[in-house]
């Protein structure tokens, strides 16, 4: 098992609280058990799971980090994109 970290709001800490002592489960198992079923309605599609690879979101989130900071060009025409490439 991996660890987790897990940034709450105030709120959202104290109904996991209430929940956990309501439940009589330990926090982490109520936000475990939460996960499985968030990821159970969301599953990934078969012959995707390469996007979700550790690999290639690390480079999904360069790509962003780039976009947003304006290192990127844009071209009009593939005849204008294919000369840039020479």
């Amino acid at each position: 098992m991996k660890t987790m970290s897990l940034r709450l709001e105030e709120e959202q800490y104290e109904r996991l609280r209430v929940l956990s002592f309501e439940d009589r489960k330990p926090i982490a198992e109520l936000v475990r058990e939460a996960v499985d079923e968030y990821l159970k309605e969301r599953p990934i599609t078969p012959g995707q799971e390469w996007f979700w690879s550790a690999a290639w979101q690390q480079a999904e989130k360069e790509a962003e980090a780039d976009l947003k900071a304006g290192r990127h060009e844009t071209f009009d025409t593939m005849e204008e994109f294919l000369a840039d490439l020479d």
